[in-house]
């Protein structure tokens, strides 16, 4: 596990924290971060996603604005940072980033990547299965995912939705926006964890869920492993 440099297609560099799978040749995963950057939670996530099989890329998003920046959740003053972060971010240049990062990973796994992203991250996964030739993407919790999941048509690349019932971020009526998008998608696929916040997935927070949690890992694994087949 360590911090590798990525080159952009106009020759400027940002770090990525890479966690290798145990063996050499397997499937690659596009870890997408929260809003707080790569921080102590996002690597032992990262780390996480190794020990289960993949070989796992997590890109800094924020290099731009403030590279290698870390931010503490649970400190308000940094979850300001982090929200001021996220809305000077441009989406655009941040899914070069990423695609710069899977094809890292497909030249070391045969072409075979996934992308997977918590929060902002789950927005930015179904992103790439939009606009970049990953065999497929999990979004946890994605945020404005009810403005972005009607656009998408049958021609991006399965996606699986772990949508958190009790989401502060996501009010029921865009939940039931998002629902009926990918009720709609042939290639998606969604389960609501009910009674469940946003970060459920995140061990240790606030919110975190640990029977939701393992069940959407399970989940996650198993549709990885069948479109990364």
């Amino acid at each position: 596990m360590t911090m590798i440099t990525l080159k952009t297609r106009d020759g400027q560099t940002f770090e990525a924290y890479h966690a290798p799978a145990p063996t050499a040749g397997a499937p690659g995963l596009v870890l997408i971060q929260e809003i707080f950057g790569i921080n102590p939670a996002m690597r032992a996530a990262a780390d996480q996603w190794a020990r289960l099989g993949f070989d796992v890329l997590c890109p800094d998003l924020f290099w731009r604005q403030e590279p290698g920046v870390q931010l503490d959740p649970t400190s308000e003053a940094d979850f300001g940072q982090a929200v001021r972060l996220m809305q000077a971010m441009d989406e655009n240049q941040a899914i070069a980033d990423l695609d710069t990062a899977r094809a890292w990973l497909a030249e070391r796994s045969g072409g075979k990547v996934a992308g997977l992203g918590y929060c902002l991250g789950g927005r930015l996964a179904v992103r790439l299965t939009m606009d970049t030739p990953v065999q497929c993407a999990v979004s946890y919790y994605g945020v404005m995912l009810d403005q972005l999941l009607p656009t998408v048509d049958a021609q991006a690349a399965p996606t699986l939705l772990h949508v958190a019932e009790q989401d502060r971020f996501v009010p029921p009526e865009a939940r039931a926006v998002i629902l009926e998008a990918a009720g709609k998608l042939p290639q998606c696929e969604a389960h609501v964890y009910e009674g469940c916040d946003h970060a459920f997935a995140r061990p240790g927070g606030e919110h975190w869920d640990a029977a939701a949690a393992a069940l959407a890992e399970e989940r996650s694994v198993a549709f990885m492993q069948r479109h990364l087949a």
